[in-house]
């Protein structure tokens, strides 16, 4: 009976070497992802060349994922570059003003972070290991905050924000670029990351469609957006990923396994 379950690898720096990828390849590999937020061109395209040459040596496909960075926050430096202790309790103030953090104010570099919050909102640091809960807007350019979870923070740590961040791109400068390396790369599909809608597919679809290029999309369910569009989503994709890790910060972690089953069979529905 042939496999229907696929084993996806992340190359990095560890497997570059062409006898490393034929052991992975041997032992049970079927496709290569390339994730773009680390790397860069040289370093990917050494692996790029090396899974084309052995699809050549074993006869046999090997697709290559291409994974967007995608638009992300972060938080900015802090004073001396020494990290922080934030204690829960504590209040700590979020500006979008660019300074350098300390216990009292950090600054986070998402310009329209002001207007998309309220008083109750949510936001997580660091891959939720720190999490502050909106106590007021002070200003059009500052939060006050409460520390919800605390932990030690340091500089240009990922912010998300359950539910908001609705103005930022789907694709950055950086993303297009990297989109263009893989178009002439003849890479097979690209990971789209931070998918919150059908339109964010449709955009990437259009600029594929620019460039000439023919790679097809998987969408990356990460973000609670992403689950309530999910039906309009499946019908733009041309695949699924269930980002488990970022999708994890946005809900409850009781909540992921649930929801995983619920993404597969709606796939399988959609066939």
């Amino acid at each position: 009976m042939m496999k229907r379950v696929k084993i996806v690898c992340t190359l990095g720096p560890s497997c570059s070497e062409y006898d490393v990828l034929k052991n992975m390849v041997q032992a049970g590999m079927n496709v290569a992802r390339l994730n773009f937020s680390h790397g860069n061109y040289d370093s990917h395209g050494r692996l790029f060349d090396n899974v084309r040459k052995l699809e050549e040596e074993l006869g046999r496909p090997l697709p290559i994922i291409i994974d967007t960075k995608g638009p992300e926050i972060r938080t900015g430096s802090l004073v001396g570059h020494k990290p922080i202790l934030l204690k829960s309790g504590d209040l700590i103030g979020i500006t979008t003003r660019q300074t350098e953090g300390t216990k009292e104010k950090i600054y986070v570099d998402y310009p329209n972070l002001i207007c998309e919050l309220s008083p109750e909102s949510t936001i997580f640091i660091d891959d939720g290991k720190i999490n502050l809960k909106v106590e007021k807007v002070v200003s059009e350019e500052e939060l006050l905050c409460r520390v919800v979870v605390g932990g030690e923070l340091g500089e240009h740590k990922g912010v998300s924000v359950p539910g908001a961040l609705n103005s930022l791109p789907i694709l950055t400068e950086k993303d297009v670029n990297d989109i263009k390396w893989a178009i002439s790369k003849r890479a097979d599909y690209l990971a789209l990351s931070f998918v919150r809608a059908r339109e964010d597919v449709l955009k990437a679809r259009k600029i594929l469609e620019e460039l000439d290029g023919d790679l097809k999309i998987i969408s990356k369910i990460e973000t609670m957006q992403a689950v309530n569009n999910l039906d309009e989503i499946i019908e733009v994709s041309d695949g699924i990923m269930v980002a488990r890790g970022d999708l994890g910060v946005e809900i409850p972690l009781e909540e992921v396994p649930m929801q995983q089953k619920r993404i597969i069979n709606l796939c399988r529905f959609v066939g």
